[in-house]
């Protein structure tokens, strides 16, 4: 009898050992489903707060331009703490931190002939015979008429490969295209097809947008040393910029025109691909409370001026395409109202302020007196002498749009890397290493 008892104690405990088991693992499971509800909450909820931090900034930045002779040239001219511009404090618990990256900071990739390509191979670090080679492929990948002299990069090549396929004819949409892009493909991606330190340091002298000239304010060093100025203008340039550097009282650490910047630097320097303004650039806000986090970043075009190539109908399937304009003659083709191509292969977008759309053609709502109010063709009403309406008039265009919850944290710089040598233009012997950059 007393063995009979024992061995249901032990059926007893191994049962309540079980059921201990199974429970731990439901509240495991549970408390992992409830996080995962509780943070996705708090996204959705923080994703509030940062579209609202992201038009104060867009208000505050277009506010410092209708002052300021209706230019923006860096965010040192206001506008790096829209919070304390505007006077209006953080929500208490609100963590906000606001970045700002000047995409015309960069050269314009669809501008760039053949000589000028080379000139910045070579400033980054690619042999003259080399820089010669890519910058001959890319010419030939984007160009309607020129034929590449390397027999990697010409169109039989292209068509020999296991999916043939043709150049792209038009400026380049993606950098991934440099994959496809015979003799280029293989400088800017190594046999594993990880990309190579010329390619990051290509995409921080280049831009896939087309703009005026490069805002000098934001240029990188490497960009600058790679049009032609030496260290000495280099340093001139970035002491003016430097907060904590003596400068003349009243001269804002930015320039105003580029006439200032010939004034600092002197006569030497070429300064021809240069502007003193901001023509587009990313900005991106990240709100934090407690564990949650949410950043929005927008492609802010800041002038009118600013394009991105569009897509090119197929010759072949649409015979209409003249083949040296790339617009249509005839029938068959229908231009995208979105984005048409000019002349140029590069798509003119539209502007389009609150819900009215200009484009050739269409009807166009009537402006309201009052600043920044689109009246509604259907119904404008007046009350007490204010116009009523529902459509903002948004003094920019957002281009690119992405969601994330912050960039990811970048591993630490290796002093065994190789570092990028930056050879200054037309001086074979001047080099300067520059790190790499982290976030």
């Amino acid at each position: 009898m007393r063995k009979r008892r024992g061995s249901i104690i032990v059926v007893v405990l191994v049962l309540i050992t079980l059921a201990s088991l199974l429970l731990a693992r439901f509240m495991e499971d549970n408390s992992l489903e409830l996080a995962m509800a509780t943070r996705e909450v708090d996204r959705a909820r923080l994703r509030i707060d940062a579209q609202s931090e992201l038009e104060l900034a867009l208000a505050v930045i277009a506010e410092i331009r209708s002052i300021d002779l209706n230019k923006i040239h860096a965010p040192s001219q206001g506008f790096e703490d829209p919070h304390a511009y505007a006077g209006i404090p953080v929500r208490e618990g609100l963590e906000v931190h606001f970045e700002y990256e000047d995409e015309s900071a960069k050269l314009p990739l669809s501008t760039l002939d053949k000589n000028t390509l080379i000139q910045l191979l070579y400033a980054l670090n690619l042999e003259q015979r080399d820089a010669e080679r890519v910058a001959d492929a890319l010419v030939a990948w984007t160009s309607k008429k020129y034929e590449s002299i390397e027999e990697d990069a010409t169109d039989a090549a292209y068509q020999r490969a296991k999916l043939s396929f043709k150049p792209a004819r038009r400026p380049l949409r993606s950098f991934e295209e440099l994959r496809t892009i015979g003799v280029a493909k293989d400088f800017f991606f190594d046999d594993e097809g990880n990309p190579t330190e010329l390619l990051k340091a290509f995409k921080e002298c280049v831009s896939l947008y087309t703009f005026g000239d490069t805002n000098i304010n934001t240029a990188s060093d490497a960009l600058l040393l790679a049009q032609g100025l030496d260290e000495r203008q280099l340093g001139l340039i970035r002491d003016r910029q430097n907060e904590q550097k003596k400068r003349i009282t009243g001269v804002p650490p930015y320039f105003r025109v580029t006439s200032e910047v010939r004034q600092l630097i002197g006569a030497a320097g070429s300064l021809q691909r240069f502007d003193d303004e901001v023509h587009l650039m990313w900005v991106r806000v990240t709100v934090k409370e407690g564990q949650a986090k949410c950043r929005v970043s927008a492609l802010v075009a800041i002038r009118d001026d600013v394009t991105f190539t569009g897509p090119v109908a197929d010759p072949d399937a649409t015979p209409a395409i003249d083949a040296v304009t790339g617009t249509a003659t005839g029938r068959g083709f229908t231009p995208n109202t979105a984005a048409s191509t000019s002349s140029t292969g590069v798509a003119a977008t539209t502007k389009t302020i609150g819900t009215t759309t200009d484009v050739a053609g269409a009807a166009k709502a009537p402006k309201a007196l009052t600043p920044g109010v689109v009246l509604n063709a259907a119904s404008a009403v007046t009350l007490g002498g204010r116009t009523a309406s529902t459509s903002i008039n948004y003094p920019f265009q957002i281009l690119a749009w992405s969601e994330d919850n912050g960039a990811p944290k970048q591993p630490e710089a290796n002093p065994d890397d190789e570092k990028i040598v930056v050879r200054r233009a037309g001086q074979p012997g001047a080099t300067t290493a520059l790190p790499s950059k982290t976030k």
